[in-house]
């Protein structure tokens, strides 16, 4: 993802017309308003949040994985999935 927080920073639309060529932007990313003074803190809780949101998909995908296994799977490895999915989340976490 580019650092606007979406997959695509600009949608173009280019369309053809009798005098020529049209482009037409459809989507332009608005740039994140925070004060130069908060932008630490602000930088921090983005990272703990995608830290947190990659250990819940973690988790969910290896729940979800157990239960197509075995039946009662989730339950029966939910510590072994819980661990491995906060180590992913931690390895978001570590500042770079």
């Amino acid at each position: 993802m580019s650092s606007s927080g979406y997959a695509v920073a600009r949608v173009t639309k280019v369309e053809r017309t009798a005098e020529g060529v049209v482009r037409t932007v459809l989507a332009e990313p608005r740039r994140r308003r925070v004060s130069k003074r908060y932008r630490p803190a602000d930088k921090a809780l983005r990272r703990l949040a995608r830290a947190q949101r990659a250990a819940a998909d973690e988790f969910l995908e290896r729940h979800d994985r157990a239960n197509r296994r075995k039946r009662n799977g989730g339950v029966k490895r939910l510590a072994r999935n819980a661990v491995k999915a906060a180590r992913k989340g931690a390895k978001q976490l570590r500042i770079r």
